[in-house]
């Protein structure tokens, strides 16, 4: 009997430490402070370790890209640069030149200069 007692302290003294530990360290990961019982916070106490201190992220600017012949400039050509400005903080237009247009569909309408302005306007009034 006085044997089977002795076995059931030494089972208590052995996981007591075990489960007060993994209580205090679920308390510290999870950021509770333990200035309720009169200590000051750990944060405060290891200021090296990473992992009690809040990051302060900054939103990256989302840049998207996009590029047409917009020759001809129609409602297709505006809706497509008002959803893809949608898509980001920042929108980047590209305008194909004449040769890459004169090499894939033929020759283009609107000069180069023409299709400039066609995007400046779309931009100044609608986006």
């Amino acid at each position: 009997m006085e044997f089977e007692s002795s076995s059931r302290i030494w089972d208590w003294v052995y996981h007591y430490p075990h489960l007060f530990g993994g209580i205090m360290l679920t308390c510290a990961l999870l950021g509770f402070s333990t200035s309720y019982f009169g200590v000051q916070s750990l944060a405060y106490l290891l200021p090296d370790l990473r992992i009690f201190h809040k990051k302060n992220y900054e939103k990256k600017r989302i840049r998207v890209y996009m590029d047409g012949c917009f020759d001809l400039m129609h409602y297709g050509h505006a809706n497509a640069l008002r959803q893809t400005e949608a898509l980001g903080d920042e929108l980047v237009v590209g305008v194909v030149s004449d040769e890459e247009i004169i090499a894939n569909k033929g020759p283009p309408v609107s000069s180069m200069q023409e299709r400039y302005k066609y995007i400046a306007i779309i931009f100044m009034y609608y986006l």
